[in-house]
């Protein structure tokens, strides 16, 4: 297909569905270029993108494309560490951020987004990729955010950690995580008795097996989770 027949195309087919499957069968690269940079529809612009190999070309599109899909797709194409950088750092819109930071390599890069970024879908997907123990820890207790405090206690295995997050975190579902991944049979007793969110208080019984214990809890809690999960 030529750049003529392609026009002829647009002109005679509205529909974005017929150019869109056009698309998908082009191997001119100059003239995938030309339809990514001006078809009107973002879903045609969308095939366009991903047929795309030029590095620089896919970076433009990612920062200037007018359609939130047309920026991601573009970022999904890329491979250059230097170009994906750059917009993980620098893009305003935090879902093509997200996009950059999930192919980034960087490590230094990517535990500075983890904590710095503004958007917390970014510093989660950031913290999915490194290995620094200090620096989950550090997200896992004081992230403001409880998904990224959820994300980060889902990577921990230091018990005295996990203990602190599952007596003392705000948001119920980061000490529901740290109850999962806890051990310490004093502190399950503690959360079993005390813990003011009712499933909490379950997940920490059902870690129990404590025969003396167990029907403590079930005669004296008027909890119907907490009553459940002593019985089972």
């Amino acid at each position: 297909m030529t750049s003529m027949d392609f026009s002829r195309l647009k002109w005679r087919q509205t529909d974005f569905h017929a150019r869109r499957a056009a698309v998908e069968k082009l191997c001119d690269q100059e003239l995938l270029a030309e339809i990514a940079r001006k078809d009107m529809d973002y879903h045609v612009r969308q095939a366009a993108v991903k047929k795309i190999s030029d590095q620089a070309l896919l970076a433009e599109i990612a920062w200037y494309d007018s359609d939130y899909h047309v920026c991601r797709t573009a970022v999904e194409e890329l491979s250059d560490q230097g170009l994906l950088g750059q917009l993980a750092q620098n893009h305003s819109d935090s879902e093509v951020r997200e996009s950059a930071v999930k192919k980034l390599k960087n490590k230094i890069l990517l535990g500075d987004l983890a904590k710095n970024d503004s958007d917390y879908h970014v510093r989660r997907a950031a913290l999915e990729k490194i290995g620094n123990d200090e620096l989950i820890k550090e997200l896992a207790k004081n992230d403001c955010d409880y998904h990224v405090r959820m994300a980060a206690a889902e990577k921990l295995s230091d018990q005295l950690l996990l203990g602190e997050i599952a007596l003392s975190d705000k948001d119920s579902w980061v000490r529901r995580v740290a109850v999962e991944k806890l051990s310490d049979k004093g502190l399950l007793i503690e959360i079993a008795r005390n813990d003011q969110d009712s499933w909490v208080r379950e997940l920490a019984v059902r870690k129990l097996d404590d025969q003396v214990l167990l029907p403590e809890l079930a005669l004296n809690s008027s909890d119907i989770h907490k009553q459940r999960s002593v019985s089972q």
